[in-house]
């Protein structure tokens, strides 16, 4: 028996069990598909919430905790695994909202300040990952750090007994463990049960093949962003779509995707369109993060519901949920 079952493989799950193997628990993952290839892979890699201030205290809360040790953890996790995530700090241009009373309230109690530029307003302390080089990394790291993975394996329901989580049923078998920590994204609330029900946003992105240079910063402008990459490659998105698990794509947004960044930056006009694809953010009606332990299990424990912001609060999620594990052991 597994000390801790993770049940999800996006960037919540994998830096938890990270974290769980690093305070010395035997960790077994589990994931519907391979690791880190739905939400977590199809977002941007923006260290920060797009507007802070649209946020609750614990969402800013665990965003500079975690942006506090991002640098270093990309480095850590580019030594064992030998894959770069591609962590660079090259500011985010906010081109519109830093100036209202929301805006400026947070920016002075959170002691931000930005540098005045010709487009809006520089936050020179924002970074980006490459969050695909992020997720192969992570998995060889716990690979490395003992968690065993066991993918291609959706999770049925949980196994309850007189209000205890023993397990799992999967279409593989079921998996037991004295606690169960649920990171399953915009499916968690289909294994969940629980009062603040959680459920997928679609979002459509596209990925430019660029020039190095052709953008500086990440650029935020309407809702929308655009973030350079280190070989060029420009990321435009995206949209918010409440339609269930629908992945399809349509050509109006992949154009209205490409006219924005065009329209900010002329050069990207003659740049071409690599790849067009949609993930599933995992919203809670709240509108706030689900982190804690279950009121009705004193064994099951959730990490989940973090919309946008999964990959900006993962590194200090998965230390809250870590801690609040070892508490119970």
């Amino acid at each position: 028996m597994s000390d801790c079952l993770v049940i999800g493989g996006g960037v919540i799950g994998l830096m938890s069990a990270r974290m769980l193997a690093i305070s010395g628990a035997k960790v077994t993952l589990i994931d519907q598909r391979e690791c880190g290839k739905e939400s977590s892979w199809a977002g941007g890699g923006i260290i920060s919430p797009l507007y802070p201030w649209h946020y609750d205290d614990l969402t800013n809360d665990l965003s500079f905790e975690s942006q506090a040790v991002y640098e270093g953890l990309c480095d850590d996790l580019y030594h064992s695994s030998g894959i770069d995530p591609q962590y660079q700090k090259s500011g985010l241009l906010m081109m519109d909202e830093f100036e209202t009373v929301e805006a400026q309230s947070w920016m002075k109690r959170y002691q931000v300040s930005y540098e005045d530029h010709v487009n809006g307003a520089l936050f020179t302390h924002v970074a980006s990952v490459r969050n695909p080089k992020l997720l192969q990394a992570l998995k060889v790291d716990i690979i490395n750090k003992g968690v065993t993975i066991v993918e291609n394996t959706p999770a049925d329901k949980l196994i309850i007994n007189n209000n205890k989580v023993l397990g799992v049923n999967t279409t593989k078998g079921d998996f037991f463990a004295d606690n169960i920590v649920a990171c399953a994204g915009a499916w968690s609330g289909k294994l969940l049960d629980i009062k603040d029900d959680v459920f997928p946003i679609k979002g459509q992105m596209i990925l430019l093949k660029a020039q190095i240079g052709d953008v500086e910063h990440i650029v935020l402008d309407q809702g929308r962003y655009i973030i350079p990459r280190a070989d060029g490659r420009i990321l435009v998105g995206s949209t918010m779509e409440n339609v269930g698990f629908d992945r399809s794509l349509d050509e109006t947004t992949k154009l209205s995707l490409y006219e924005f960044a065009s329209e900010l930056f002329p050069v990207l006009s003659s740049a071409e369109i690599e790849h067009h694809w949609s993930g599933f953010r995992p919203a809670s009606r709240s509108g706030k993060v689900i982190l804690g332990k279950s009121e009705k299990y004193d064994n099951l424990f959730i990490n989940t519901g973090h919309f946008r912001n999964g990959l900006n609060m993962a590194p200090a999620s998965a230390d809250k949920i870590t801690q609040l594990v070892n508490e119970k052991i």
